[in-house]
């Protein structure tokens, strides 16, 4: 019969069963019709019998089809009877003996309901011996009656020496009986206790098993090829036989076989039985022995219809052997019991860890205020030692070119600025700034670059080179929770040598602080744009400090005066100006458009167009060089105004290709190539909205035919740039522009600096004829410069993520609040929660409804790091620290505060208010799988936050994600219904495990009795679950299995790509 047709008329037959159980006590058989005598049979004459007297039953011959032995006894081949087991007799072994099995063949079959066993023997049918209280070892003291002792072991009488050994193991034939413990089976059977007999033997291997219902038996199976196992301790035994063949039938006419009101599983016992079975027991110090009977067929059976894994048995065993056959007569020692102290000790580890942990989140969350510099006292080696690690260094560029696929951005720059210096590099948009800074900074960059970068006169390695400069970006990534005394501090406890102590770095710190003159606000927070702190110029100087505090040789700084007024602008390069003169640093930064007062700070000056050099060098000798080429700087004219618009200018004067136009290489304007720092207006285009007196286009003046020729001739390249057209050979510029190029490149300046830069490279010597020492092995002798390790790194970072989350408090307490709120919600609404139809719908309702709201809250955690990454990849490029020890602090500063706690907060309450099952280790299970699945989404979304840059698309795949999961739940569609080509999803879907989790840990041991029309129905909640498509048996496998795995599968791939992918490309 299919299990799921035996299934339906299980449950058919549970239902009458209950109006028919007190009636069905059992059935007698009968060999003759109805009105037959049976005196009459017995006294018929052949010749004399009537017409109407029906034939005599055929004897009973177990040679015959029509007869088998029952327990699978030996049919003997010479008179067609069955040779039973013990405890068993009839001519078809169904009927039970009495006695006891000392009695041999005197054993007297039952005549009644019950057996009249003998003293000391006990069991459905006497095969199980009962020890005398007073007798150990079978050495009887007079206190009771020893039931071995009549038992005969190789044909002599035991007597003193014979012992009913309880422990289960099989000297020579065991024997058990069993009282079934599954609460729904019993539960099925008022009146009727469902009992299990067990027996094994040694030397065949074999054991049986019989099933009874009240006192009568409903089926039996055999089991060959047995293995017995036995473990011993000083507290316990377990035993287990494993059988590999199992073979079960059903006895005609009992319970669960055919009898009125039951259902036949007769065909299922016959054809799903097949092995293999295993018996396993276990002895406590109680005496009382625990068993489980399990079998791949029935086991399917029992937790389909009842929940359970396996038939659960309480039995008493007992076989008469020599009290030296006891196994494990030597009984090993039990172990010194644990000492007091340990107990003590352990609680006690467990407190001041509590108390450390408190200890340490109040030390990372602590704020340093009213430090100032004079209040940091340092040793006088490291005070003379932090003064001396700063070494100057010049720096010379020599050729620098830049291509990007066959796109040439920059073109053989050359200059050179030295300590206390500043070098400016101005241009119009899209001149090529942005792209030269991080050239010379040595940031990482897509295309391909040629040249050289001297410092000291030196070539030195990419690695030695980042730890002499400092980079501060165009934007300011700040953390807006931080003060700027904090901001500063972890930069210099970050990237500041391992070796330097605490007091050295945070010296350094208010040293940097006071030079860029932001002591008056560092304990001010950073703030953002909705919180203002401290003004832009501030920030900017905030920024700088972030890497003067290593203390750079050379710093570089992108547009630094972007998005400040005047005032501020001004501000921040005289800031600059002065840590370049009065410490001795070399600084190098670009400017789009820089007032007149800025200019005149200026040391050096670099002039780009279209990523040609139009000049580079000093600034005094700027103004006279371009009167000297007839481009000198009007009267009362900014400088750099001047400069900026003559280069827009002549980039967008016509193209040369004729013979007369210089053939120098350039990126054309309207190649699709933009500078980084470029709008999305082109250069052409924002000239062409000022009016100056050399433009081509004044007010009221018609377009040109050269003008509408020139703009005609950037359509069409862009034209073919859109569709993939390459331009071949060097692309054209400007004559104008190339005129400048070319003036520049035969002027005096460039071929000073050329000279300068080889003679430099053969003698490295400063302006008082001292060598130039090599950075390089000064940051090896001097510093030392091992940064801070992977364990610091997440200590520090730690501490930034928790001040970060109990500064900002709005998203952490929005979260506990909502599970407070909505838990007392729930509480409310499923209250007084029933074991009925209506209540399994509500559980499915509540639990339901939780797991959305963890799976939908968890979305915020998109925030954890996109309102981070421009921070992450500005620190991670500038190596504050490793993407490993970043990962892990947000992993236990940001996730697992909003992800455990909650789900521990809810949980607690509605476990209570609802009305679940009230037990503890069902509650804390409730409490496992609902931390684990919130975890399991919030990995989810943090992979998504992390590989998806765009917060909108990752909003949009975050919700995706989870409605996908709500889908495969196993609440909208049912499992069996679901395409064998999709199954997959389940075991992806974090949802559904948890969902059949908290189901499988609610309702496994529940009954659910429904009250209709004057009939009480009662099925097992694990049932409906069967029906549902959930396995009652997958709680910690594959469930919370799945769950951990999903968890730590997800973080590992959100390291993965964050270390792999998320880093600077410019």
């Amino acid at each position: 019969m299919p299990r799921l047709s035996l299934l339906a008329a299980l449950l058919v037959a549970l239902g009458a069963l209950l109006c028919s159980s007190a009636a069905a006590s059992g059935l007698e058989f009968a060999f003759y019709p109805p009105g037959s005598s049976s005196l009459s049979a017995l006294a018929f004459d052949p010749p004399k019998r009537p017409a109407d007297c029906p034939e005599c039953p055929a004897c009973f011959n177990c040679q015959l089809p029509a007869f088998t032995c029952a327990q699978y006894g030996t049919c003997s081949e010479y008179d067609g009877l069955c040779a039973c087991p013990v405890g068993f007799g009839g001519q078809d072994c169904l009927t039970p003996l009495c006695g006891s099995p000392a009695e041999g063949s005197k054993r007297y079959p039952r005549t009644g309901d019950t057996c009249e066993c003998a003293p000391g023997w006990s069991g459905l049918n006497c095969n199980v011996c009962v020890p005398p209280s007073n007798t150990t070892l079978g050495h009887d003291d007079g206190g009771g009656v020893n039931p071995c002792a009549e038992v005969r072991l190789h044909g002599e009488r035991l007597g003193e020496n014979g012992t009913c050994y309880t422990g289960g193991a099989t000297v020579r034939q065991s024997f058990q009986e069993c009282d079934v413990t599954n609460k729904k089976i019993t539960e099925m059977l008022p009146g009727r206790p469902p009992r299990v007999t067990f027996s094994c033997e040694r030397e065949d291997a074999t054991c049986n098993f019989q099933f009874w219902i009240g006192q009568q038996e409903s089926f039996y199976c055999g089991l060959d090829e047995c293995v017995e196992t036995l473990e011993r301790s000083s507290g316990s035994n377990s035993t287990k036989h494993t059988c590999a063949k199992v073979k079960c039938e059903c006895i005609p006419g009992r319970m669960l076989c055919g009898e009125s009101g039951s259902v036949d599983i007769g065909d299922f016992l016959t054809e799903e039985i097949k092995g293999p079975g295993s018996m396993t027991c276990k002895t406590g110090k109680d005496g009382k022995r625990q068993c489980r009977f399990d079998e791949p067929g029935m086991s399917q059976l029992i937790g389909d219809v009842f929940g359970d894994e396996a038939i659960f048995l309480s039995c008493q065993s007992g076989e008469c052997v020599h009290y030296s056959q006891v196994p494990g007569y030597a009984q090993p020692a039990p172990p010194p019991p644990p000492r007091l102290f340990w107990v003590i000790f352990s609680a006690a580890a467990a407190f001041l860890v509590v108390l450390a942990v408190s200890a340490a989140l109040w030390f990372l969350g602590r704020h340093y205020k009213h430090e100032e510099l004079g209040s940091v006292r340092l040793p006088e080696d490291e005070a003379a030692r932090l003064m001396a690690d700063h070494v100057p260094a010049t720096l010379h560029f020599d050729g620098l070119s830049y291509r990007v696929g066959e796109k040439l951005v920059l073109d053989g720059i050359s200059g050179t600025v030295k300590p206390g210096q500043v070098m400016a590099i101005v241009g119009a948009s899209g001149a090529g700034k942005s792209t030269f800074l991080d050239l010379l900074a040595g940031r990482n960059k897509r295309g391909s670059s040629s040249g050289r970068v001297l410092v000291n006169g030196r070539s030195i390695s990419n690695a030695d080179y980042k730890r002499v400069v400092g980079f501060v970006d165009q934007e300011d990534c700040l953390m807006s929770t931080l003060t700027v005394y904090e901001t500063v501090l972890y930069s210099a406890l970050l990237r500041l040598p391992r070796e330097m102590s605490i007091a050295a770095k945070r010296f350094r710190t208010l040293e940097t602080i006071a030079e860029l003159g932001l002591l008056g606000v560092k304990d001010s927070r950073v703030g953002d744009a909705g919180h203002r702190s401290i003004s832009g110029g501030e920030k900017r100087r905030v920024s700088i400090a972030c890497e003067l505090v290593t203390s750079p040789s050379i710093l570089f700084c992108d547009e630094p005066t972007s998005g400040l007024d005047a005032y501020n602008a001004h501000n921040v390069v005289e800031s600059l100006v002065t840590l370049a003169r009065n410490y001795n640093r070399t600084v190098v930064f670009s400017i789009h458009q820089p007032r007149s007062n800025i200019v005149a700070l200026f040391d050096h000056l670099v002039l780009l167009a279209a990523g040609k050099a139009v000049y580079s060098g000093p600034l005094e000798k700027c103004g006279p060089y371009f009167e000297s080429i007839e481009h000198g700087c009007p009267a009362g004219f900014n400088l750099g105004d001047h400069l900026v618009d003559l280069t827009a200018s002549a980039t967008n004067s016509t193209p040369s290709g004729s013979a007369n136009g210089s053939s120098v290489a350039a990126p054309a304007v309207g190649s699709g190539y933009r500078d980084e720092e470029a709008g999305p207006h082109s250069a052409a285009t924002d000239t062409e909205l000022r009016t100056r007196s050399n433009s081509t286009a004044a007010a009221g003046t018609p377009s040109t035919p050269s003008s509408l020729r020139q703009k005609t001739s950037r359509l069409a390249t862009g034209v073919r740039n859109a569709f993939g057209a390459r331009p071949h050979g060097p692309t054209k510029i400007a004559p104008q522009l190339a005129a400048l190029v070319d003036a520049f490149a035969a002027s005096d300046i460039a071929r000073q600096t050329h000279d300068e830069i080889v003679a430099f490279e053969a003698a490295p010597r400063d302006a008082d004829g001292n060598e130039l020492p090599d950075v390089s092995d000064a940051d090896r002798t001097l510093r030392g410069y091992d940064k801070a390790s992977l364990f610091t790194q997440l200590v520090i970072l730690s501490g930034r993520a928790f001040k970060n989350l109990y500064r900002n408090p709005q998203l952490m307490a929005a979260h506990y609040a909502m599970s407070v709120v909505l838990a007392l919600f729930c509480g409310v609404l499923y209250s007084g929660i029933t074991n009925d139809i209506a209540g399994f719908q509500n559980r499915l309702g509540l639990f339901f409804f939780l797991l959305s709201l963890f799976a939908f809250s968890t979305l915020t955690s998109l925030g954890v790091f996109a309102n981070e990454r421009a921070l992450f990849v500005r620190e991670r490029a500038n190596g504050y620290y490793s993407p490993v020890t970043y990962f892990f602090s947000k992993l236990i500063f940001d996730v697992l505060p909003l992800r455990v706690i909650p789900p521990f907060i809810f949980g607690s309450i509605v476990y209570f208010a609802v009305g679940l099952v009230p037990k503890v280790d069902i509650f804390w299970k409730f409490l496992l799988v609902l931390v684990l699945f919130s975890l399991a989404a919030s990995a989810a979304v943090l992979f998504i936050s992390i590989a998806i840059k765009d917060t909108g698309v990752a909003n949009l795949v975050g919700t995706l994600t989870m409605l996908f999961n709500l889908l495969f739940a196993g609440l909208l569609i049912n499992r069996d219904r679901i395409p064998v080509y999709l199954r997959w999803a389940l075991h992806g879907s974090f949802m559904h495990a948890a969902f059949e989790a908290l189901l499988i840990n609610e309702l496994k041991t529940l009954s659910l009795t429904e009250v209709r029309y004057g009939l009480s129905i009662e099925v097992p909640a694990a049932t409906i679950l069967t029906v549902f498509g959930f396995d009652s048996q997958a709680f910690w496998f594959p469930d919370v299995a799945s769950l951990a795995i999903i968890t730590g599968g997800l973080w590992a791939a959100s390291l993965l790509w964050l270390c792999l992918f998320v880093r600077e490309a410019k």
